[in-house]
């Protein structure tokens, strides 16, 4: 192969690892909170056990037994990230600190219900429970890493769910999945002056179907136990990266049709949630959950015989546990507080994380209000995810080495949503 093959090849191979580890990054999120809009006043706390609206399509298929007549729900979310990059004098790599460029995620979601008899209910969810977008500057460190990534998972889940008696439904639902990614980077020259940063683009969707099952136990009149399984799904993602890499006389750094194909998986997860009412104002919740981030992390990479052959990028990730305790407290009549406080452990160390994407352990705050008005309910929720200080190490790629911090990395994500029932 020669030299302007082998630059080329070796783009596409960083870029090929930079899209695995920053979909695998994505995909530990599964945001709760994009999920349904009224996500955001708990951060997921109880969300299977609670089964207080039409969300609970999604949330726990099972839980829609509980209806007696029609709900719908329809609601807008918001992500806002606030991260920065200080570098260090341990760099191979040329470039600057960087900020995330500031910028509002927008997302909806839409759930319906009916009950066609006593036993049986159906229903209908259009969300995106996972996906990210995040904008670095042109000419920061990191920019032969990333300097835009976006990754979306929109579903539409149709659902069924069965009452076998007075304590226990069962309920499942298969998701239609569009996966999208799309990385935009810009390699640095191998040597540094010879001709300008490279813009390479890599872009394509998917379709795949996730099967989501849901258990509602109710042992006592005042407890619900909710358990809902989400089955491991494969995305295959297709491309021919296009790149703006030239020579000084002109002439493009190899085939620009090398085709790219990244196979990677949504994990399966488990999450079991409780719903107490301790009084007549006050409810408990709790819930606790494992997602198998592990098995997420091997992602399958091919170059045709061209560039690089087909391999398997390990990234090490570990299995991520959710932990999470929250409450639902009647203020005044017809006005209601919700809040919760949640943990999901960190799924990689500082050898192992992304430069994409800054993600860590993942701590929740989150309050909302859920105010009763003639024919439905108004409400609105706003979450704090806070990560914190996150070293990166030795982390190399094509322009060389990079090690330094992500800086007090938060994302805020707020809601309002409107339920009729």
């Amino acid at each position: 192969m020669g030299r302007d093959k082998k630059v080329f090849a070796g783009s596409l191979a960083a870029a090929a690892i930079v899209v695995a580890a920053s979909q695998t990054q994505a995909g530990a999120l599964y945001f709760y909170e994009m999920s349904n809009a009224s996500e955001s006043s708990y951060g997921g706390v109880g969300m299977t056990a609670r089964a207080n609206d039409s969300g609970t399509v999604f949330t726990n298929p099972a839980g829609m037994t509980r209806f007696g007549n029609s709900a719908m729900l329809a609601g807008g979310t918001g992500v806002y990230i606030d991260g920065g990059f200080q570098t260090n004098n341990l760099n191979t790599a040329t470039g600057g600190s960087g900020h995330v460029n500031k910028r509002v995620v927008p997302a909806g979601s839409f759930s319906y219900l009916r009950p066609l008899n006593d036993k049986w209910t159906v229903g209908i969810s259009v969300h995106n429970y996972f996906g990210l977008a995040v904008d670095w500057p042109g000419d920061w460190v990191g920019r032969s890493t990333s300097v835009n990534v976006a990754l979306l998972a929109p579903q539409v889940q149709p659902t069924v769910a069965y009452k076998v008696n007075d304590w226990l439904s069962v309920g499942a639902g298969a998701a239609v999945t569009m996966g999208y990614v799309s990385e935009k980077l810009r390699p640095e020259a191998l040597t540094p002056g010879d001709w300008p940063d490279a813009k390479t683009r890599i872009s394509d969707t998917d379709w795949a179907v996730q099967g989501n099952f849901g258990i509602m136990l109710q042992p006592w009149d005042h407890t619900r136990i909710g358990i809902r399984y989400l089955t491991e799904t494969d995305l295959e993602f297709e491309d021919d990266p296009q790149t703006s890499w030239r020579d000084p006389l002109g002439k493009a750094l190899g085939d620009p049709t090398v085709p790219l194909d990244l196979g990677v998986t949504m994990p399966q997860a488990v999450n079991i949630g409780v719903h107490h009412q301790w009084d007549e104002r006050l409810n408990l919740l709790g819930s606790v959950g494992w997602d198998e981030i592990s098995e997420f992390g091997r992602i399958q990479v091919e170059i045709d015989e061209n560039g690089i052959p087909g391999t398997t990028v390990d990234a090490d990730f570990r299995d991520v546990w959710n932990f999470g305790v929250g409450a639902e407290y009647q203020w005044k009549p017809g006005l209601q507080i919700v809040g919760g406080v949640s943990m999901d452990t960190n799924m990689s160390s500082t050898r192992t994380r992304s430069l994409a994407i800054p993600l860590g352990a993942l701590y929740r705050y989150s309050i909302g209000f859920k105010q009763k008005r003639d024919g439905g309910t108004f409400g609105g929720g706003l979450t704090w995810l806070y990560e914190g200080n996150l070293p990166i190490e030795d982390k190399s790629g094509i322009g060389g080495q990079v090690n330094g911090r992500y800086s007090n990395v938060s994302l805020y994500i707020f809601s309002l949503y409107w339920t009729w029932d």
